[in-house]
């Protein structure tokens, strides 16, 4: 009994030795850049090369919000993440209920046929959309952009949809509708408040797709106007050098706000996760 209880005590260790090191080889690079942000340019290049600043400044901080384009560039990176957001999941519940309540011969090739468009390197649409856009006459905004982004977002969202709503049971629909209610009631009274944290874990991922993407906003946008923040991160390194403080304040600018919003949705984002684990 003794020998089974110390072999579960050093797998127990193990266990916790293994999630402390992906922690630090996680969080490392963070406080790297966090720390690097609140630093002057003799520190950043100092030698030996220390984690802390010797001297805390905000001058790089100063220089991100009053020296760049990084302020409109995250307001443009905002209305693109909720124009993403909104229509993704206009579009994908109205899929994923389709594929999860009707029963017809070619569902299953469509909803796989659908999935494929999580394989497809964004290298390989990028000209397409670029010239669909550009017929649009919606090169340079942020409407044009946030079409795009839906080409990242659509398929799997509607997948994490269609899980969630076949994990309701069909039954509390029928019943809607035998109080005389149509099916549109069943779904907007029903179905949509049960499946509100996975709609909610839906929309965030989305926003954080279209948040982080560079390829289609570096190629699609051209002006400070419609540019995203990852874009106007480029505009601290020059042909010659890179201002490593200014860059690292931008990342730390960049990444609060996405943690600020998933610390106050987490508990949907990950219900909404694990809600259609169980039928699909």
């Amino acid at each position: 009994m003794s020998t089974r209880r110390t072999a579960r005590f050093f797998v127990a260790c193990g266990v916790w030795v293994a999630l402390a090191a992906l922690m630090l080889w996680t969080l490392a690079p963070v406080a790297v850049m966090t720390f690097t942000s609140f630093k002057g340019r003799r520190d950043i290049y100092s030698v030996p090369a220390t984690l802390l600043p010797k001297t805390w400044t905000l001058d790089n901080y100063i220089s991100v919000f009053t020296a760049s384009t990084m302020p409109q560039a995250l307001l443009n990176s905002v209305v693109v993440g909720l124009l993403v957001a909104v229509i993704t999941l206009i579009l994908c519940f109205s899929a994923g209920y389709a594929l999860a309540r009707f029963r017809f011969r070619s569902s299953r090739p469509i909803a796989l046929f659908i999935l494929l468009g999580q394989i497809v390197p964004l290298t390989v649409l990028l000209l397409p959309l670029y010239q669909i856009v550009s017929g649009l006459h919606l090169l340079d905004s942020t409407v044009g952009l946030a079409l795009t982004h839906l080409v990242i977002t659509v398929p799997l969202v509607t997948w994490m949809v269609r899980n969630q709503i076949a994990a309701i049971p069909i039954e509390l629909e029928e019943a809607a509708q035998i109080d005389g209610g149509s099916r549109f009631d069943a779904v907007t009274y029903i179905t949509l408040p049960i499946a509100a944290p996975g709609l909610a874990a839906a929309g965030m991922f989305a926003f954080l797709q279209s948040w982080h993407e560079f390829l289609f906003a570096s190629v699609l946008t051209t002006s400070t106007s419609a540019r995203t923040a990852p874009v106007a991160l480029t505009e601290f390194a020059t042909e010659y050098s890179v201002d490593w403080g200014a860059t690292m304040a931008a990342s730390v600018v960049i990444t609060v706000p996405i943690v600020i919003v998933f610390v106050l949705l987490q508990r949907y984002f990950v219900g909404g996760l694990t809600g259609g684990a169980v039928k699909g």
